[in-house]
C-alpha cells in the first residue's frame, strides 16, 4: 500500500524541512527508511510515490512529525 501525495507539491519540501530541522543528512534518512539516497532525494523533490512502510520506518526511528509532513499542521 502506498500513500499518493502527488497532488501536494509541498509534501517533499515538508519532508526535507523536517529532516533538516533534526539535523539528519539526506543519505542518513534514506538509510533509516530503508531506501537509497537517490530515492530519498526523489521523495523530497516530490517525484516519487512514498510507501507507507517508509513513513512508518522513519516515524519509528526519528522524531520527524509524520502528521506535519502529510498535512502541514503541527
Amino acid at each position: 500500500m502506498t500513500v499518493h501525495l502527488d497532488e501536494d507539491p509541498t509534501f517533499g519540501a515538508r519532508l526535507r524541512e523536517e529532516r533538516e530541522r533534526l539535523g539528519i543528512e539526506v543519505h542518513d534518512l534514506g538509510h533509516l527508511g530503508g531506501k537509497p539516497v537517490n530515492i530519498q532525494k526523489r521523495y523530497e523533490k516530490g517525484t516519487a510515490t512514498i510507501p507507507i512502510r517508509y513513513l512508518q520506518a522513519i516515524a519509528l526511528r526519528t522524531d520527524i512529525s509524520i502528521q506535519y509532513v502529510l498535512t502541514g499542521k503541527r
